[in-house]
């Protein structure tokens, strides 16, 4: 269950969340997912993996040992993950099939509100009641991928998802997002402390995985994004942000490109992204932007060892971010500008940069100040930031709060798409075998591939994605 995120990787993610948080380019010609395209071959898997394969596994977990005494924190640890998996297909399309789907049987949608208000429900049981009695069943056979049987780590995960969740409803149902907030803050265990409880899935030499390497080196099909790239120059005094080298590999020199520079600017070098949407560039001028760098120290892209690579699920430095943005709302007492320069410290230590270098570009991130959207766009800006690689979540925080600033398309909306010109995507269109065998279930609104448009904003997505003229939104507080 752990190593589903790696499945499909690259139908699932890459070519979806990963280029719509503009985190990551596409280079091949003929792939228009970051033209919005939809193509049932490619992130419908993660329907049909979710329905089909996980969900039937955590219900053979409930059925086979959910009575059983000496199984609960088993048990809850599966429920912790379930809710992950749950938000994140919610978070997907919007109104999915939730109550009564372990049956089997056919079943209306459940709305995303419902959904919402269900995990918060199961996250407290289960975070609640895992004892880490010696009776207990404790995966220390090397089959938890994630915190190895580590019933604490666990319990923070658990709490700190809560809070994520919180969080995303902050817009649409502020009075309960600040309930949960402090639930989450409360709960048993708290939150994560510290980098050693950020929760990831490390490669399992016993399986197959599908990630961002192979599409970086052994496809060569990914490029970072212009958007990523610009942002890696534009948020301290510094010139370079330092975790761009840790992440990175391929800089060229700037003179002579068409990206406007300064006269100091000239001569350097630096990393340059591809803009989303041109899809395709020659072979030779590949190296010309930037890809992901295999041998530059980071801990989750190393090549060493049999599990080489880990895809993250949550960092201890969004924590902090989204502790930020709940003390920018009044729910949390501490000042939100300690979250703020604590969630980019965070993030530093854990990309392996050096302390001087993180410490000058710290220096050289202004304090927060001015309206509280124009905190907020700084806050989620760097939780951007340090949440890289991991675009589901880009693309979540992005419809939600619209920052940081991303691009349209540059080549518009594929002939195919269901997103209206001049329009963000903001969720994926269910399968093509929903729309043959059960639109009665679906919601009436959507029940028609003509109506089951990708630029329909979910429940939690309040925002037009239209910006007043200060770059700021009106809509976040």
């Amino acid at each position: 269950m752990e190593q589903g995120v790696y499945n499909n990787y690259q139908r699932n993610v890459n070519l979806y969340p990963d280029v719509y948080s503009q985190y990551w380019a596409n280079t091949v010609s003929g792939f228009e997912a970051s033209r919005y395209e939809y193509v049932d071959d490619w992130i419908g898997n993660q329907w049909s993996e979710h329905y089909a394969a996980m969900l039937r596994r955590a219900d053979a977990m409930e059925q086979m040992f959910g009575e059983n005494p000496n199984y609960v924190d088993a048990i809850a640890i599966k429920d912790i993950w379930m809710c992950y998996w749950w938000s994140r297909m919610s978070d997907t399309y919007g109104d999915i099939p939730y109550f009564g789907t372990p049956s089997g049987e056919a079943v209306a949608y459940t709305s995303q509100e419902e959904i919402y208000t269900d995990l918060f429900k199961v996250l407290d049981n289960a975070v609640t009641s895992i004892t880490g009695g010696a009776d207990q069943y404790v995966y220390s056979d090397g089959y938890d991928l994630i915190f190895d049987g580590d019933v604490d780590k666990w319990k923070r995960f658990g709490n700190s998802l809560r809070l994520r969740l919180a969080m995303r409803i902050s817009n649409v149902n502020p009075e309960q997002a600040e309930a949960e907030v402090k639930a989450a803050i409360d709960g048993p265990g708290g939150l994560m402390t510290s980098n050693d409880d950020v929760a990831k899935v490390s490669m399992w030499s016993e399986g197959w995985y599908d990630y961002i390497n192979q599409m970086g080196w052994n496809w060569n099909n990914i490029r970072m994004s212009e958007t990523f790239s610009n942002y890696c120059y534009s948020e301290s005094s510094v010139d370079e942000d330092p975790r761009a080298s840790i992440w990175f590999a391929y800089q060229r020199d700037v003179e002579g490109t068409a990206t406007a520079m300064t006269k100091e600017e000239v001569g350097k070098t630096r990393y340059f992204g591809l803009k989303n949407g041109l899809n395709t560039i020659d072979d030779s001028f590949k190296e010309d932007y930037a890809t992901l760098n295999l041998d530059g120290g980071y801990v989750d892209f190393t090549q060493s060892g049999e599990d080489a690579m880990s895809c993250p699920v949550m960092f201890y430095s969004e924590v902090q971010f989204l502790l930020a943005e709940a003390a920018l709302r009044g729910w949390v007492s501490e000042n939100p500008n300690t979250y703020y320069k604590a969630g980019i410290q965070a993030s530093m230590d854990y990309v392996g940069v050096e302390s001087d270098d993180a410490t000058a570009y710290i220096e050289g991130v202004a304090d927060l100040a001015g309206s509280n959207e124009a905190q907020l766009k700084k806050i989620i800006t760097q939780k951007w930031l340090a949440n890289f690689p991991n675009g589901v979540e880009g693309w979540a925080d992005f419809r939600r709060t619209d920052y940081p600033d991303l691009t349209l398309p540059a080549g518009g909306v594929s002939s195919s798409s269901s997103v209206a010109e001049g329009t963000y995507v903001k969720r994926i269109r269910y399968p093509d075998n929903e729309h043959r065998l059960n639109e009665t279930n679906m919601p009436v609104s959507l029940n028609s591939l003509d109506a089951d448009r990708m630029d329909i904003r979910v429940w939690w997505d309040v925002s037009d994605t239209k910006t007043k003229s200060d770059g700021l939104m009106n809509s976040n507080f």
